[in-house]
């Protein structure tokens, strides 16, 4: 399962999702989004949705575009309802992972899955 944000981030964690994948099962490229905010965070969220398709299907992937109030809440079920083993992130801006973090607190709830957190 490979987890996007953003269109400058995506190709890079894709990349890293196919690598891991390699014959292991289908590719789940998932992006969520907060109720009330945009998918792609830009005026052009059609284009950026299209491009994120486009390459999602070029990975041979699955796209999911999540709209969810709890996004943590969304992803953790989905990896439980898809049988995830292998979840890939980007670190995000900071590059650090404190102790509360997105990342942090999927970790505790989701402890039989391997996280790759792609800086």
């Amino acid at each position: 399962m490979v987890c996007v944000t953003t269109q400058k981030s995506c190709d890079k964690l894709i990349a890293k999702g196919v690598e891991r994948a390699a014959g292991q099962g289908a590719l789940h490229v998932v992006h969520c989004v907060q109720t009330g905010h945009n998918f792609m965070g830009t005026p052009f969220e059609g284009d950026a949705i299209e491009y994120l398709f486009t390459a999602a299907q070029l990975a041979g992937a699955e796209l999911d575009l999540l709209r969810a109030k709890d996004v943590e809440n969304a992803l953790v079920e989905y990896a439980v309802s898809h049988g995830i083993h292998v979840m890939v992130l980007g670190a995000g801006s900071s590059g650090s992972q404190p102790k509360d973090s997105l990342i942090a607190r999927l970790q505790r709830r989701l402890p039989e899955v391997e996280f790759v957190v792609v800086g």
